[in-house]
């Protein structure tokens, strides 16, 4: 043991905090005597009233809205004109009511109001019912009318227009040289609708409120010398206050020397009545020494302190085996407690003590993680079933676990994210609490795309990340994929996981959770990368999936004019499976982009990083094709660079590569396995069939459909051509879409190597690089265990039907030689 604190040691700390609070103070005292005191006040007042300013417009605007239903409600049957003079006079506000008698309407930029494509989406939704906010109509660019609609008993539409002078009128007066302004934003851009005042708008706003109806905000500007005032009696209560201060830090170490004090003259007095004084059993000096004093007096002869004075090293602490129950309730710390997370074994023991402890969960660790379900642990990410194999415990420590492994990487944040589904609430509450047990700190983004996730493990800080989401699977089902310092877990990485789980090999310590949100930084790091430099009409089916909040937004401020079908998140997929890699689930979007008569349909999987597309002539452009039109644009700039592609993607793919200068590269599917070779070769771009496209030119590497859709529009804006003629000029083939041919998880992979080893295939080409891949002169087949599903995925492509099914005859017979049980659906 040591020798204990000595009476002066207690002042040491005291004495040096309050001399920094002297210098704090002393500092701000100096700041506020000349400039600050009362700025942030008038700053803070500033924005109240302009929020409630906001809100007014927004409760009149709306007002306008409902006199407009209640009104329409009074008119049937009756003729257009006659509507039209009713409504005005009904609701004054009103500048112009157009009835129309049918929904065939064709945009009018000479029309008086002006009909554009903004307006007839409006009409479109008010003859399905919809509700829309007031919109702001552009004419030539420039803000026209706010447009309101609504739909008559008897099926006619009615167009109404409330002036930009109306709406002025309702920003009330500015005050000084500030500057008001009413903005229509569409993420970087924005309209000006109306502003007051004689101020500028120049340099950066002192405010902007918070979104409100259609996507408005208000914009205030004001010379910040405008709020400049005298500190006035601030600075000497400021020099009160720190006095007290000083006084009170005075006060700490009296009242610590006598809990100490006490509680060694305690520990004295009974050691005297035991027999049992020993110096090691006292935090301060004087006792120490008392004590060895009166062990000296009781037996003549000096005794050795108690302490450990050997040169031996001390024994490396063992793990701390343990079973402990999550709970809400706060636990402190021992005084000798390090506030780095110490590795634990969890298993039956008692309970460590841990600081400020915030979990609500009711978990087991011990008996979740001996329940762990093995086959969750797939190639590159983590999948199960809600119910059967996957749950909110069971997210608990796989959280824990990730927490932990992070640490061990040198990783102390992780940025969090889920998608819609039913179940990712509360899982994603389970992912986050077993992060922070792990003594992580969770950036937590809530419900939002995969890609900006890894978005933010590139701009919040932390390079490590998870995504909570079932992707394209069904309902039921949910995971998790993973980035720890830079790297997307897979293969071992992801088994070493589940082996940390069985081990109980779990770090503890109390990590932070804060909020935050990326969408408007990915916005404004997108719109500073791409520009589309013709007006654009996108169709887009987020299949209710959680793209839906935020596609519609990046494709309008990217200038398109955007028809939304199934935006609103709904992890029921009440429509259709959001898999944008089948064409059943593009009928919709097929129809859409016909019937709109749309420059390009864009369809995006559950989470936002795969993509779909439709060209302007309904026909589906298949992944594998759209990516020779990206190679083609990229290889323009980066000649002699590799493309890597899966083993899914049609054979003409690496002919247009090579064509275009590129060195074409088949690699697995998967997205964690194309991500790690993309950094091992520094590939500008790759992608698979089903979906996943990764740019490393210009952007970030990882698998991104929102980013991938944007690149597209860039290169259809920039052509002369629709969407169907660029496509045209590019290769197809005939072929078959991906097929899962159910397996059991146990046989799949013991199928696919038998098929390998057995399989008699002639002249083709052998490649086994991901499964069984046969390449023949005009065709080809693939043969492969699924890393997501109980399955063997299968694909074929020929250049014509007779040598398709020529192909497909050819894999069945050589699976029904080696299962002749399987049952085969192609």
């Amino acid at each position: 043991m040591g020798k204990g604190k000595s009476l002066s040691s207690f002042f040491i700390i005291p004495l040096v905090i309050g001399l920094v609070i002297l210098v704090a103070v002393s500092a701000s005292l100096y700041y506020l005597g000349i400039q600050d005191p009362l700025e942030k006040q008038a700053q803070q007042l500033l924005a109240s009233r302009t929020a409630e300013r906001a809100s007014l417009i927004e409760q009149r605007i709306q007002q306008i809205q409902s006199s407009l239903d209640l009104a329409a409600q009074s008119v049937f049957a009756e003729e257009s004109p006659k509507v039209v003079e009713k409504l005005k006079k009904q609701v004054p506000k009103l500048e112009k009511v157009v009835v129309f008698e049918n929904s065939s309407i064709q945009p009018d930029a000479n029309s008086d109001p002006v009909i554009t494509h903004v307006v007839i989406d409006l009409l479109r939704k008010a003859a399905q019912g919809e509700k829309s906010k007031p919109e702001l109509i552009l004419k030539n660019g420039q803000p026209s009318y706010i447009a309101l609609t609504e739909k008559l008993a008897d099926d006619r539409l009615i167009l109404a227009t409330v002036s930009l002078t109306e709406v002025k009128s309702l920003l009330g007066k500015a005050d000084g040289d500030s500057r008001l302004e009413l903005r229509q934003n569409f993420g970087d851009a924005s309209h000006v609708v109306a502003a007051i005042g004689n101020g500028t708008a120049e340099g950066e706003p002192l405010l902007e409120t918070q979104s409100f109806g259609a996507n408005w905000s208000l914009v205030l500007w004001q010379r910040v010398s405008a709020f400049s005032t005298d500190a006035g009696q601030l600075p000497l209560l400021l020099f009160i206050a720190a006095v007290v201060a000083f006084l009170i830090v005075g006060l700490m170490p009296l009242l610590s020397m006598k809990r100490l004090f006490a509680n060694d003259a305690r520990k004295f007095i009974q050691g005297v009545q035991e027999q049992s004084v020993t110096r090691k059993s006292y935090q301060l000096s004087f006792f120490k020494d008392l004590a060895a004093g009166y062990r000296r007096a009781s037996s003549g002869v000096e005794i050795a302190e108690e302490a450990d004075v050997s040169n031996k090293a001390p024994e490396e602490p063992k793990p701390q085996r343990r079973r402990r129950r999550a709970k809400s309730t706060s636990e402190t710390t021992t005084a000798d407690e390090s506030p780095a997370p110490v590795v634990a074994k969890e298993t039956a023991a008692a309970p460590a003590v841990m600081k400020k402890e915030t979990i609500s969960l009711e978990v087991d660790e011990g008996s979740a993680s001996k329940a762990i379900n093995p086959d969750i642990f797939r190639e590159y990410d983590i999948r199960g079933v809600i119910g059967e194999n996957l749950d909110a415990e069971t997210v608990y420590v796989i959280g824990k676990a990730i927490g932990s492994e992070a640490y061990s990487r040198g990783e102390q944040s992780i940025v969090v994210g889920r998608d819609g589904r039913l179940s990712s609430p509360k899982l994603h509450k389970a992912l986050v609490e077993g992060l922070v047990a792990s003594g992580r700190d969770v950036i937590d983004l809530g419900m939002v795309p995969t890609p900006l996730v890894y978005f933010g493990t590139h701009t919040l800080g932390s390079r490590s990340g998870v995504m909570l989401t079932g992707s394209h699977n069904p309902p039921e089902h949910n995971g998790l994929k993973i980035v720890l310092a830079g790297e997307t877990l897979y293969g071992q990485q992801i088994q070493d996981l589940l082996k940390r789980i069985q081990m109980q090999e779990y770090f503890n310590g109390k990590g932070s959770v804060k909020e935050a949100s990326v969408e408007q930084s990915y916005l404004d790091k997108l719109l500073a990368d791409i520009k589309v430099d013709k007006p654009l009409k996108v169709a887009v089916d987020c299949g209710n999936g959680v793209t839906g909040d935020f596609a519609p937004k990046m494709l309008q401020a990217l200038g398109c004019e955007v028809i939304g079908l199934y935006t609103d998140v709904d992890g029921n997929f009440p429509y259709h499976h959001p898999d944008p890699n089948s064409a059943k689930n593009l009928e919709a979007l097929v129809d859409m982009v016909i019937k709109e008569k749309a420059d390009l349909g864009i369809a995006f999987d559950g989470d936002g990083d795969r993509v779909g597309v439709v060209d302007n002539k309904g026909k589906i452009i298949w992944t594998d094709r759209l990516m020779m039109l990206f190679a083609q644009d990229i290889l323009s700039r980066n000649p002699g660079a590799e493309i890597i592609y899966d083993v899914k993607c049609t054979r003409f793919l690496k002919d247009v590569i090579k064509q275009a200068g590129g060195q074409p590269l088949m690699w697995k599917t998967g997205h964690s396995l194309m991500k790690a070779k993309m950094r091992e070769t520094e590939a500008p771009f790759g992608g698979e069939g089903s979906g996943h496209l990764y740019f490393n030119e210009r952007w970030f590497g990882f698998d991104d459909a929102l980013y991938a859709a944007a690149r597209l529009l860039e290169i259809l804006g920039k052509s002369q051509a629709t969407s169907a003629e660029l496509f045209e000029e590019l290769p197809e083939g005939l072929s078959s879409e991906e097929i899962n041919v159910p397996v059991p998880d146990k046989v799949k992979f013991k199928l696919i190597d038998a098929l390998v080893a057995k399989g008699d295939f002639g002249d083709g080409e052998i490649n086994t690089i991901d499964g069984l891949r046969v390449d023949y002169k005009h065709r080809w087949l693939l043969a492969r265990a699924s890393n997501t599903t109980p399955s063997i995925v299968v694909k074929f492509e020929a250049d014509n039907e007779v040598s398709l099914e020529a192909v497909k005859d050819i894999l069945k017979r050589q699976l029904k030689k080696i299962a002749p049980k399987i049952k085969l659906n192609f």
